[in-house]
C-alpha cells in the first residue's frame, strides 16, 4: 500500500468509510435530542457494547432527567503518563420526528442525518480508530479515557462534574467536534453565556387606567437596548436577544415580560464583564423590577502556547498522512473549552468535514472519513 492513510489503517479508504457508515447508521436512526432519556440511554448502551467489544473498560453514569454518560478506558503502553481525554456527546438539537423529513441518506460524497455532523459522525470515527488500534493488538501511547456525554447541547450541566473529574489527571485532551469548513482544527473558541431576563410591572386596562400601570414590556425594551450596548465588536464580544415575549392581551398593560440573551466572547475577562453588567441591570421605570438569571457560562478556548504546540504535533502527523491540517477559530462552544480552562492542553475540531450543523442539511463528507480515522489513530499512538 503506497497510500499513507491506507498503510496506517491496514485497509483501503473505501473499506474504512464503509466501516464508519455501518457503525454510524443505527446511531443516526436513534434520535437523541437533549433530554430524551429513553433514546439517549438506548444509544449509550449500544455504544457501550461496541466499545466493550474492542477492549474498552466501560463505566456508566446515570444523569437524572438527561440520560446517561459513558467513561471508557483503554490502557496505554506508557501508563506512567497522564491520560489522554477524548471528549464527545451524543445529544443533538433535532427533535423526535426529524428523521421523517431528514432521513439517513448516503449519496455522492455525503452522508446525511440529524446529528451526523454534530457530532455522532465524529464519535464513530473515534470508535473506529480505537477499533483499528485494538485490531492490530496494539495500544495507544497514553491511557485513553473516552468520555461520551448526554447534555452538551444544553450546557453540560449534568456532566460538568464528570468532565472536571476526568480532566483532573489528564495530560492532553482531544475533541473531535466538527472541523472548520476547510478541515482545519480549532485552536480558539469563543466563550458562551446564556441568560434569561425577566421584567415585572403592574397590569391595568390600557384604555381606562393606564396611569396606574407599569409596563413590563416597556421595561424589557429599555433593558434590551442596555444589553446590546454591552457588546464590543473590536474585542469579539457580541450579544444577541434570541427570543422575547410578554403580556397577555393588546388592551392590557403587561405585568410580565422576558427575553433570552446569548453572549459570545474571546477573552475570559470579557465574559466576566458581561456577566457582572447583566447581574447589575437596574429598572428604568418607576415601579418595575428586572432580574437576570444565568443559564450557562462556558469559558473560551484560548490559544495558549500549550494548545499551539499540540496543534503543531497534529499538523506534523497530518502531513505524514499527506494532508495539510490548518487551524482556526469559531464562535461556537464545546466541552473542550471546559477542559482547557482547567489547564489541560486541548485540541478541538478534529471531527470529519461537513456542514449544516443544527440544520436540515446536516452532513459529513465521505471522502474525508479515511483521513479522519487515520489521523485519530496516529494521534492516539503519538500524543
Amino acid at each position: 500500500m503506497n497510500d499513507p492513510i491506507a498503510r496506517c489503517l491496514g485497509m483501503s479508504g473505501d473499506d474504512a468509510t464503509e466501516r464508519v457508515l455501518r457503525r454510524l447508521r443505527p446511531w443516526i436512526e436513534t434520535e437523541t435530542p437533549s433530554g430524551h432519556v429513553d433514546n439517549i440511554v438506548a444509544l449509550s448502551r449500544r455504544i457501550e457494547d461496541e466499545l466493550d467489544a474492542i477492549g474498552g473498560v466501560v463505566e456508566a453514569f446515570d444523569a437524572p432527567r438527561l440520560g446517561r454518560n459513558l467513561r471508557v478506558t483503554f490502557h496505554g503502553d506508557q501508563p506512567e503518563l497522564e491520560h489522554l481525554l477524548l471528549l464527545g456527546h451524543i445529544d443533538t438539537v433535532h427533535p423526535i420526528g426529524t428523521l421523517q423529513h431528514q432521513p439517513w441518506r448516503v449519496f455522492q460524497d455525503r452522508a446525511e442525518g440529524p446529528g451526523i455532523f454534530d457530532m455522532k459522525g465524529a464519535i464513530a470515527v473515534a470508535v473506529e480508530a480505537l477499533a483499528c488500534i485494538a485490531g492490530r493488538h496494539l495500544r495507544p501511547r497514553r491511557t485513553v479515557r473516552m468520555l461520551i456525554t448526554c447534555d452538551e447541547e444544553i450546557g453540560s450541566h449534568g456532566s460538568r462534574d464528570l468532565i472536571a473529574e476526568c480532566a483532573a489527571e489528564a495530560g492532553v485532551a482531544i475533541v473531535p467536534e466538527p472541523a472548520l469548513p476547510d478541515g482545519s482544527a480549532k485552536t480558539r473558541r469563543k466563550g458562551v453565556g446564556t441568560y434569561r431576563m425577566e421584567a415585572h410591572g403592574r397590569a391595568a386596562h390600557a384604555g381606562i387606567d393606564p396611569r396606574s400601570a407599569v409596563s413590563a414590556t416597556a421595561e424589557i425594551a429599555h433593558q434590551v437596548l442596555a444589553c446590546l450596548a454591552l457588546a464590543d465588536p473590536a474585542m469579539g464580544t457580541t450579544l444577541n436577544i434570541g427570543t422575547i415575549g410578554g403580556g397577555t392581551a393588546s388592551n392590557v398593560v403587561a405585568a410580565h415580560a422576558w427575553a433570552t440573551i446569548d453572549t459570545r466572547f474571546v477573552e475570559p475577562a470579557e465574559g466576566d464583564r458581561i456577566d457582572r453588567a447583566l447581574a447589575d441591570l437596574a429598572p428604568r421605570l418607576a415601579g418595575a423590577s428586572v432580574k437576570v438569571n444565568r443559564n450557562e457560562l462556558r469559558p473560551p478556548l484560548v490559544r495558549t502556547p500549550q494548545v499551539a504546540a499540540l496543534y503543531e504535533q497534529a499538523r506534523e502527523v497530518a502531513a505524514g498522512l499527506g494532508v495539510v491540517l490548518g487551524e482556526g477559530a469559531t464562535g461556537g462552544g464545546s466541552d473542550g473549552s471546559l477542559v482547557a480552562a482547567l489547564g489541560v492542553p486541548t485540541l478541538d475540531g478534529l471531527g470529519p468535514r461537513g456542514g449544516g450543523a443544527h440544520a436540515a442539511d446536516e452532513h459529513i463528507l465521505l471522502s474525508d472519513l479515511p483521513f479522519r480515522v487515520a489521523l485519530m489513530v496516529r494521534l492516539l499512538e503519538t500524543f
